[in-house]
């Protein structure tokens, strides 16, 4: 059984475990809404993150064509029909964004910048965020309907994400620390998408038979992704301390402290330098089996940096509740990926030129 038709005949058990990890969630929630809700923020982010990585692909299909697609077209266009999906699921957020974001429960944090209150309040922030989340769903089901090129779908659709994954980049990760600010965050972000959307079709193997021949340019996608995360997470890194900015020096320093040094060292690790010195080889870029290997590894990595991202301004437990919220979102989310809509998608294979 092909790993997608393994997602498709445990759909359901896998989203009766994310419904479990949310009841877990929502019961330490009574106790500690902050550290609950950020555990769903990692989780959300991560898993959004797959799906928008999927939806820049079939973008940049759209636009520019190509065979490279027609073996991930099975894996990529369910992650991409179901954003729709993640609009509910950020209902949560928004409901309790006091407890996560300091500027929504204390306006003063922000109010001494002439500008940043003007954009860091919380109509604006509902409004943004279903701006995007529903922007995307309507473009991806545009791009999911197969066909040939279509630039007029894939334009305006990668020019919107660009706007969109940096708006949500700066309002759902940024602001959780409003005095630090990156003007390359967006960027990074979204190249950390494409790369966790790939490694995603690298691990679920779509059609191993038809695969085989092709598993040589995603091998190589994921190579250029990773070498694209890591040098502008370097970049970011490099500006903000050699700028000797304190609010940007600070933001590094708290991720510098334990735990968290330790998990974006895992995470470099696993999703840059494991990716591109492991595929090197001819050998390892034409096996299937071993991009699955090497594609989980990076989504654990990516995985981790989201944690590194997030976690700290809310300690060490923000660990556990990043790894409920990522099952959570996780089960609910490859619950009804792999179900029977996204199952009659995956035979909608698009044409190559």
């Amino acid at each position: 059984m092909s790993a997608p038709d393994w997602l498709r005949a445990h759909a359901g058990r896998l989203f009766l475990a994310g419904m479990a990890a949310a009841l877990l969630l929502l019961l330490w929630g009574l106790a500690a809404p902050g550290l609950a809700l950020t555990g769903w923020l990692a989780g959300l982010v991560f898993w959004l993150g797959i799906a928008l990585g999927a939806y820049a692909l079939l973008a940049v299909h759209a636009l520019t064509g190509g065979l490279w697609l027609a073996p991930l077209f099975p894996v990529l266009a369910p992650a991409v029909a179901t954003l729709p999906v993640f609009a509910l699921l950020a209902l949560p957020l928004l409901l309790g964004a006091a407890a996560v974001w300091p500027w929504v429960s204390d306006p003063s944090v922000v109010r001494h910048a002439s500008v940043v209150h003007w954009y860091l309040n919380l109509p604006g922030f509902a409004l943004r965020g279903t701006v995007a989340l529903a922007g995307w769903s309507v473009f991806g089901l545009l791009l999911v309907g197969g066909g040939a090129r279509r630039p007029a779908v894939g334009a305006p659709a990668l020019i919107f994400h660009a706007v969109a994954v940096t708006m949500i980049g700066v309002d759902w990760v940024l602001s959780l620390e409003p005095h630090f600010r990156s003007t390359v965050f967006g960027a990074a972000l979204g190249l950390s998408q494409l790369l966790a959307a790939l490694a995603w079709a690298a691990v679920l193997e779509p059609e191993p038979q038809g695969f085989r021949g092709k598993a040589g340019d995603l091998a190589r996608l994921m190579m250029a992704a990773a070498l694209g995360a890591i040098y502008l997470g370097f970049a970011q890194f490099l500006v903000a301390w050699y700028g000797n900015l304190p609010d940007k020096a600070a933001w590094f320093l708290k991720r510098e402290a334990l735990p968290w040094i330790l998990l974006e060292g895992v995470s470099v690790a696993l999703s840059a330098v494991l990716p591109i010195a492991a595929l090197l080889p001819t050998v390892v870029r034409r096996s299937p089996r071993a991009l699955a290997w090497i594609g989980g590894g990076v989504l654990v990595g990516v995985l981790l940096h989201t944690a590194w991202l997030v976690g700290p301004s809310f300690g060490p437990w923000a660990l556990l509740s990043a790894a409920l919220g990522t099952v959570a979102i996780g089960g609910i989310w490859t619950g009804l990926a792999g179900g029977p809509f996204a199952a009659r998608l995956a035979h909608e294979v698009p044409h190559g030129a």
